[in-house]
């Protein structure tokens, strides 16, 4: 059977020559298949290079989303490390003039005057005004600060210093996890377990004194630290040869025992 066809005339204008071809009709069906494949696949390509540049854009959006999080993630740690250092400073400063066993505001404000007038103006602190002004040099702050005269940990005395009983030093009852704090300032000669005394910190105050806490739950101190006067050392625990959660807390001067609540500014 033969194909069918098409004819095709071509008149120009400015000749009489008419021009005639045949065309089979496959062509047309096949130009008919490649228009359609051709239509589809254009808007295939279309379509998926629209979710391209949708994906792209949206990869950019959190990308930036993402840098911005992580420099706010950056502030907020950097705001609670603020946090944590105010909240230790705020203990070192109620530990030092005994604020943090009164919940009365108005004799903590009591405190708090009679501790603003101890202040060293900046430009006499090298001059020693005690004997007519109550302020003092340098040299005599940095003895004071050296004495271990500050209540080491927020608590009752359960058992105090006996000689007899061989019980040298000061129990302190107090909740696991309180703080416990250097009593002045020195160089840490040991941190570590100890024995039936557990986890124990010993301070050499570098004036005679050696304080030493034990049965501790934590240390947050290290063997060689210069720590200073109220600084957190450690917690409140139970560790070692301890019934119950306790600071076992001890004085020593020039080698000699001596009871722990004689030196305390209660």
């Amino acid at each position: 059977m033969k194909g069918k066809y098409y004819k095709v005339q071509i008149i120009p204008e400015d000749s009489k020559e008419i021009k005639s071809y045949r065309v089979n009709t496959k062509w047309f069906l096949f130009l008919k298949i490649f228009l359609v494949v051709f239509v589809i696949g254009s808007g295939f390509l279309i379509y998926n290079a629209g979710r391209i540049t949708k994906i792209v854009v949206q990869h950019e959006k959190m990308r930036t989303a993402n840098a911005q999080l992580a420099k706010q993630n950056a502030n907020y740690e950097e705001l609670f490390s603020r946090i944590d250092s105010l909240w230790v400073l705020e203990e070192r400063i109620q530990n030092i003039l005994g604020t943090f066993i009164e919940n009365d505001s108005g004799v903590i404000n009591s405190l708090i005057d009679k501790s603003r007038f101890a202040h060293t103006p900046s430009e006499k602190i090298d001059v020693d005004y005690e004997g007519i002004h109550g302020w003092k040099s340098m040299e005599e702050k940095s003895r004071l600060e050296h004495i271990p005269n500050v209540i080491p940990v927020v608590g009752i005395v359960s058992k105090k210093y006996n000689e007899v009983d061989d019980h040298l030093g000061t129990d302190f009852s107090a909740q696991v996890g309180n703080p416990v704090f250097a009593s002045g300032s020195g160089v840490v000669e040991f941190a570590g377990p100890k024995n039936e005394l557990g986890n124990t910190v010993v301070i050499n105050h570098q004036n005679g004194y050696i304080t030493s806490y034990s049965h501790l739950k934590d240390i947050r101190t290290r063997k060689g630290r210069n720590v200073g006067k109220g600084e957190i050392i450690g917690t409140v625990g139970n560790t070692g040869n301890s019934s119950a959660p306790h600071l076992h807390y001890s004085i020593t001067k020039d080698g000699k025992e001596m009871d722990p609540e004689l030196f305390i500014n209660y």
